[in-house]
């Protein structure tokens, strides 16, 4: 029911196209209505009695009377739709809103399969809510009661009898549309599953041709393909069961009202124009509690999908303090600093003082936690103790004040699916032509002639030098107060990559320069390095310094010395 519920206050700011689509569903029941009554007249006046005169006169009406019918359809069917498709696209940027505020950590807990499948699967079955379910169940149960009232004008004591079938049918919807929503949420779980699988395959292409693995992942997917399979047989078994009885049922009853009627008829209590007039009735009644019994199991084995939406848009946000950040005028510093991700600590007891306008080179195996300790200056990352920034905790900075003066660039870049221009301006989006050539060149993109170059899926059509490179190039684009190199040079040969580091050093010369890398070219000009052991500062001082103490860092690198 809270799902339900939820649905409808989404719906509510289009509630003036729901009420116009409720008058059109009570102007189409009326036409419907209009249909039955006149049935009568024809049998009774124009077949029988052969009253010419009454037939053009009830033709007329008759068509008029299917005219306002289909009016009411129309106006009913369109409006609800242009509501649902609006309500629609309101949660599915509410979603993705959504997960590109929550935490970043977050994403380290959640495939990314799953959030897809949540983003595109998931909020396609809530348009089959939307756009299917309701407004059959907005729409089919008025005409049925207008319906209702013709039978039960025509003949009370028979359609009493017939009201007996509606118990029957009412257990059938609970038990078809439990099962159907049971199967329904595997079936989309499945589907996460199968999402992550063919993300994680396309990504890694050609890993996967190099080590011959197709045969192991084809495995996989197979089996979340079965898993897909088996439950939407299920959903099908439960729908099509549930159709075929609602038919039995029909058939049934309107044996056994041929059978009454015929009776009537024969013994004289019925004229035969009340009979057609009442089948007629029953006839055009039977599809509209079909389809509205059909919506209403749709709906009930639709829920659970909807709870899976509403677990993403609960999620928290990052946090975010009320100071604009001013800048850094003299030190960040760590006071017993503590990261964990899933009970597993990452960071632990990190003291350590950046100060401004210092070069600082952060060292160490992999997995020591360098990239958690840079990701935490932007705030990517939550953690246990202080970090100040000139005396005021971190956290107390707006986040979008804070990141405006941070520029980061890391071994995975995020390239978008546009030009060489569109993926630049994400730094700037009013650059000029003249800075972005200006920041090609000090991120030494040389490869680059045409700025309106597709890049493809995430760069794809370029190496992973010049994806890097790109990246980079956005760095002195923003031009920053922090600039942060998670092993941002990774993928260039040394001669570019000594070209790129004088740039950004002579650039972002009197600005605090954070490198974090395993090659020691990457270090040498840094004023200070620190190293890091199983999440902890084990070491820190000059490059000459460190070497001397013959210390880790000495053992990190000495098989490079």
């Amino acid at each position: 029911m809270a799902d339900l519920l939820w649905i409808l206050k989404r719906l509510k700011p289009y509630m003036h196209l729901v009420v116009l689509s409720l008058l059109g569903s009570l102007l189409q029941s009326v036409g419907a209505a209009g249909v039955t009554l006149l049935v009568k007249g024809m049998v009774d006046e124009v077949f029988i009695l052969k009253d010419q005169e009454k037939l053009a006169t009830t033709v007329l009406l008759l068509l008029g009377s299917a005219f306002v019918m289909q009016v009411g359809f129309f106006t009913s069917r369109y409006l609800l739709a242009v509501s649902s498709e609006a309500t629609l696209r309101g949660i599915r940027e509410d979603i993705f809103k959504k997960l590109l505020f929550v935490p970043h950590t977050f994403f380290i807990k959640h495939p990314t399969g799953d959030l897809i499948s949540r983003v595109v699967s998931d909020v396609d079955k809530v348009r089959s809510i939307l756009t299917e379910h309701l407004p059959v169940l907005l729409r089919e149960p008025v005409v049925a009661v207008a319906l209702f009232f013709v039978l039960l004008y025509r003949d009370p004591l028979l359609t009493l009898i017939l009201i007996v079938l509606l118990p029957p049918m009412v257990l059938m919807v609970r038990y078809f549309g439990g099962k159907k929503g049971k199967h329904m949420k595997r079936a989309q779980e499945s589907t996460a599953q199968l999402t992550q699988v063919l993300s994680q395959s396309f990504r890694g292409i050609d890993n996967l041709k190099v080590f011959m693995a197709e045969s192991r992942v084809m495995k996989q997917f197979s089996e979340w393909s079965k898993r897909v399979f088996r439950s939407s047989v299920k959903i099908e078994l439960y729908v099509t069961g549930n159709t075929a009885l609602n038919y039995l049922f029909g058939y049934t009853a309107v044996a056994g009202v041929l059978l009454y009627g015929g009776y009537s008829i024969v013994k004289g209590y019925l004229s035969p124009g009340d009979f057609v007039s009442y089948l007629t009735a029953l006839f055009m009644l039977q599809p509209h509690l079909i389809s509205s019994q059909r919506a209403f199991m749709g709906l009930k084995g639709s829920l659970p999908v909807v709870s899976r939406i509403r677990e993403i848009l609960l999620l928290k946000e990052e946090r975010s303090g009320t100071l604009r950040f001013p800048g850094l005028r003299e030190m960040v510093e760590f006071r017993n600093v503590r990261v964990s991700v899933d009970g597993k600590e990452v960071l632990r007891d990190v003291n350590l003082v950046l100060f401004r306008g210092e070069r600082v080179g952060i060292v160490g195996h992999t997995g020591s936690g360098k990239s958690t300790l840079v990701k935490l200056i932007p705030r990517l990352v939550e953690y246990e103790g202080e970090i100040l920034v000139d005396g005021t905790d971190l956290k107390e900075f707006d986040l979008r004040s804070l990141r405006e003066r941070i520029g980061m660039s890391t071994q995975e870049n995020f390239l978008i699916n546009g030009t060489i221009r569109e993926n630049l301006l994400i730094a700037k989006p009013d650059a000029t032509e003249r800075e972005l050539r200006e920041a090609l060149s000090l991120a030494v993109c040389d490869f680059v002639d045409d700025l309106d170059l597709q890049v493809g899926e995430g760069g794809r059509s370029l190496s992973g030098g010049e994806r890097q490179r790109i990246a980079l190039a956005r760095i002195f684009l923003k031009d920053p107060e922090i600039v942060i190199l998670d092993e941002a040079t990774s993928a260039l040969d040394a001669n570019t990559e000594k070209r790129v580091l004088r740039n950004i050093f002579e650039f972002f010369e009197g600005r605090t320069v954070i490198v974090v890398a395993h090659r020691l070219s990457n270090v040498t000009e840094c004023d200070r390095i620190v190293v890091m052991k199983e999440g902890r500062v084990v070491e820190e001082g000059s490059f000459y310094l460190l070497v001397e103490k013959r210390g880790e860092f000495y053992r990190i690198f000495k098989g490079v010395l």
